[in-house]
């Protein structure tokens, strides 16, 4: 609406037709007892009454002064007017249009001196009693009228406010959790390729060792370096295939790895002797969370026991299904407790958040007569904790850059 848009215009209008309204009053009203003849100071101090009301909101108590000092002596002198209706709108923009200590202030000057000028007024037989109480009540009215509008107005103000913050609280969840997503893509890029890269190179050495003097060793261990190479491949594509959409070229993603496949991560690994022992019944309501991290989990101390543990003979892997928890053990006999000073890798520190956000904890660290010890525990309930519960000590790995798509 056009005066919505242009207040100053639109109380402009207002003081205009106020201003005709009083003149005309002036000259046809009937002329009140011990009254003035309408004249042109009369006409002056009419418009007066009527004309500051086209500034009523730039400055609402200079208004509301100017108003009531002109109807007062307009009153004295005793010229007609339309009664009160420009001091009404005065009062009604100051409690619609000022806020705080100045317009309690001012409302209450305003109140008392009304009070008395209507009260002398009374007392000199110059006002009736219902002039008295009809006064009081339009001018109490048109306070209250514009507190009114006024508190509607903050209201409608706040509750914008709120909207506003909720929407920009939405958008910060939804940056949190795409960056929760990011560092979660990016344990899995650091887990697939550290585990598959450490599992080529061990498989590239010993067929360049054998080429020469056994070529189906080397035929072999080049089979499962193919072999390892396509498995991370296809880890890979589809870690990076949920940046873009649920299939990748029509083909629906693989599911993540689960405990399930913790015997062929066992099984495909040639470089060890590695005994896999489980006890107890997996639960059928496993969360997936669990499984995922605990898998990772075993995934990663196996290519620690590669980079770092050195001559080995022997390694242990362990899950054992317990009524309220699983824990996975991973040991070896190697010198792993040699490096742990250095410990500062990425894959100790992904193991801890791992289990911290399914709620469980991991500890890791030299077991008594030699070699080093992998730990991890999960409640089965799969509820995320705010810190990490449990520690994470032990043999460092080679800290690896990883970066992630936006």
């Amino acid at each position: 609406m056009w005066l919505r848009r242009h207040p100053l215009a639109a109380d402009s209008i207002l003081a205009g037709f106020l201003c005709a309204l009083a003149i005309g009053a002036h000259w046809n009203a009937p002329l009140p007892p011990h009254g003035t003849e309408p004249s042109a100071l009369g006409t002056v101090l009419v418009s007066l009454t009527a004309l500051p009301i086209a500034l009523r909101r730039r400055s609402p108590i200079g208004v509301l002064a100017i108003v009531a000092i002109t109807e007062e002596t307009v009153g004295v002198i005793g010229y007609p007017t339309s009664g009160w209706i420009c001091l009404m709108v005065a009062v009604y923009t100051l409690a619609a249009h000022c806020s705080g200590p100045r317009r309690a202030v001012t409302a209450e000057i305003f109140a008392v001196c009304t009070l008395m000028v209507l009260v002398s007024g009374l007392f000199a037989s110059k006002l009736e009693l219902g002039d008295f109480i009809s006064s009081i009540v339009f001018l109490v009215g048109a306070f209250v009228l514009g507190d009114n509008l006024q508190r509607r107005r903050l209201h409608v103000a706040e509750l914008a406010g709120k909207v506003e913050q909720a929407d920009r609280e939405r958008e910060l969840m939804a940056q949190q959790r795409a960056q929760d997503e990011r560092s979660r893509i990016a344990r899995e890029l650091h887990d697939v390729v550290a585990h598959s890269v450490s599992l080529m190179i061990i498989q590239a050495g010993a067929a360049r060792r054998s080429i020469a003097t056994s070529p189906d060793r080397a035929e072999d261990a080049l089979r499962s370096l193919e072999a390892t190479g396509r498995q991370a491949m296809d880890e890979l594509r589809r870690v990076l295939g949920v940046l873009r959409t649920n299939e990748v070229d029509g083909t629906p993603l693989s599911p993540q790895p689960s405990l399930s496949r913790v015997r062929e991560l066992v099984e495909g690994d040639p470089s060890y002797a590695i005994e896999l022992h489980e006890s107890g019944q997996p639960p059928l309501d496993m969360p997936p969370s669990v499984e995922l991290s605990l898998f990772r989990i075993v995934q990663e101390a196996l290519t620690n026991v590669r980079k770092h543990a050195g001559q080995v003979r022997h390694v242990g892997v362990t899950i054992a299904y317990e009524p309220e928890q699983i824990v996975v053990e991973v040991v070896d006999d190697g010198r792993g407790a040699s490096v742990a000073p250095n410990a500062d890798g990425h894959g100790l520190v992904g193991m801890r958040e791992r289990m911290a956000l399914c709620g469980g904890t991991v500890t890791a660290g030299p077991k008594p007569g030699g070699g080093w010890q992998v730990r991890a525990s999960a409640p089965l309930n799969g509820q995320a904790v705010l810190s990490t519960p449990g520690a994470v000590t032990g043999a460092g790995e080679e800290d690896a850059g990883v970066t992630v798509p936006a």
